[in-house]
């Protein structure tokens, strides 16, 4: 060792000592071999497993909503209770629309159906003016040619020819007249009913612009990839969860891991959660299911992280509500038979890592080899044994 070495080391513990010192006595602290668990600690946030999700309703070609009311939060709603409503300005005046096209639509229905009426009648009056003329043709063509001269005979079959071509024409003309008149009334008919189809689906559209809880229970509004919940005017689109009905029996952990520690975690790993409203009270769970990519995790906190979702084996409804904030340590590894020591124990000298021992009616520093750390933990390696004792500053560890 250097002269400047020891003397470095020598201040450091006399420094050391001064500020164990001042605050009071050190704690004595008994190395032991206990199981060690190796811990990945990760932060998370609550939900159900079986929520039903509240939002946007389809309407066809409607694609930009805005809240008009949304039902307080944490509210004990019933089955069939509007929760949720949007602005439906554009669908009414849409409506309206609709309304007067079929308005006009029916009006000009009743036009065609009087105008076809009346051309209908004036050619069965001609049909019938025509038949009148082809029987008086042919009674003037079916006199006796003795009492008409030749002449007044070829023109008397020619008028009876001329008339029951007139009539077959008239009749023809009444008979497309008919046909015309049942094609333009067919199509009206249809332009109408597209457009009443078209006024009911727009109520109907409405209506649903009124969303009603499909279940009871509790009220729980949404976030979005930042956190934020929805309110009153906002705007949302299809696709987006505004509010949910959860089932609190049925509750989970969605974890944010680091992306350091995020390699160690796997499907089945045991997990304790501590809520951060009550932090003394431990649920047991393990990792359900992992996320498929990395990410980062928000604009503001650009760390890369993990994203996972752990089990509670035994929620308790009464305390438990979705997006509440939780710590969660997951046991990746456990090892048994461990010497271990508190962290707080741990020198960090120019030589290396190293603890104060009790030695006699003295103490001493002794250089130690660590492992893994875990909770608070440090795994001892080398350099001390167990039943050694150590001293550890005033607030650290007690004698275990």
């Amino acid at each position: 060792m250097s002269r400047w070495s020891a003397i470095f080391l020598i201040i450091t513990l006399i420094l050391f000592a001064i500020a164990c010192n001042q605050n009071g006595n050190f704690q004595r602290y008994t190395v032991g071999k206990d199981s060690f668990h190796i811990r990945v600690r990760a932060v998370g946030r609550l939900q159900s497993s079986a929520s039903t999700y509240i939002g946007c309703p389809f309407i066809p070609r409607f694609w930009n909503f805005t809240i008009s009311f949304m039902a307080p939060e944490g509210k004990e709603v019933k089955q069939g209770e509007t929760i949720l409503r949007f602005d439906s300005k554009e669908l009414m005046e849409r409506m309206q629309v609709k309304k007067n096209e079929l308005d006009t639509a029916r009006k000009e229905l009743e036009k065609i159906r009087l105008d076809e009426q009346e051309q209908a009648a004036n050619l069965e009056i001609e049909v019938a003016e025509a038949a009148v003329n082809t029987g008086k043709a042919r009674r003037q063509a079916e006199q006796p040619e003795e009492f008409l001269a030749m002449n007044e005979v070829k023109k008397a079959k020619l008028h009876l020819q001329s008339a029951e071509i007139s009539e077959v024409l008239t009749r023809n003309r009444l008979k497309n007249q008919r046909i015309g008149m049942s094609s333009r009334i067919h199509t009206q008919e249809n332009k109408i009913r597209k457009l009443e189809k078209e006024v009911d689906q727009l109520q109907r559209n409405i209506m649903k612009m009124a969303v009603k809880a499909p279940k009871g229970g509790m009220l729980v509004y949404g976030t979005d990839w930042r956190g934020d919940k929805k309110s009153t005017g906002d705007s949302c689109w299809i696709g987006e969860v505004i509010m949910e009905l959860p089932d609190l029996n049925k509750m989970e952990v969605a974890l944010v891991i680091p992306e350091p520690q995020a390699g160690k975690v796997k499907m089945g790993l045991p997990v304790e959660i501590r809520l951060d409203s009550n932090p003394d009270q431990v649920f047991k769970g393990e990792i359900k299911s992992l996320g498929r990519i990395f990410r980062t995790k928000s604009p503001e906190q650009p760390a890369i992280v993990f994203d996972a979702v752990a089990t509670i084996a035994k929620p308790d409804p009464d305390m438990m509500r979705p997006g509440m904030a939780a710590g969660v340590d997951i046991l990746v590894d456990q090892k048994e038979g461990v010497l271990q020591v508190p962290e707080k124990a741990l020198l960090y000298l120019e030589e290396g890592v190293c603890v104060w021992k009790k030695s006699g009616f003295g103490k001493s520093v002794i250089p130690v080899s660590i492992g893994s750390r875990s909770g608070g933990m440090v795994e001892i390696l080398s350099g001390v044994d167990d039943g050694d004792i150590l001293l550890i500053p005033a607030g650290g560890e007690k004698d275990s």
